[in-house]
């Protein structure tokens, strides 16, 4: 009976080996389309183009001002959404308060 469960164990940890690498070779196919299309997107994207502020035109590569409006974006989202992160917590902590009153 030992000998029959012997090649089972041995077929789960097989198993086991090949999905291992089939997600690593699946994670490395991805990775790299993503390389791909992230130069791809810098190619289509790194001619000059005039770009009109309130006070002076500029040129500059359309890449970097993608680049630019993304960093932008982020940084204003996170300081718009840092005082309601703030206001949640301080509610949380209020119920909890409240919570352990009653």
């Amino acid at each position: 009976m030992t000998e029959s469960q012997e090649p089972v164990s041995g077929h789960a940890e097989m198993d086991h080996v090949l999905r291992r690498r089939r997600r690593r070779a699946i994670r490395g196919v991805l990775v790299l389309a993503l390389v791909v299309l992230v130069v791809a997107f810098v190619v289509q994207n790194s001619q000059l183009v005039t770009v009109h502020f309130w006070f002076f035109t500029h040129k500059v590569h359309l890449i970097w001002l993608v680049l630019a409006c993304l960093v932008a974006g982020t940084v204003l989202g996170y300081m718009l959404g840092v005082p309601e992160r703030r206001a949640m917590r301080r509610r949380r902590k209020a119920e909890k308060a409240a919570r352990r009153s009653k």
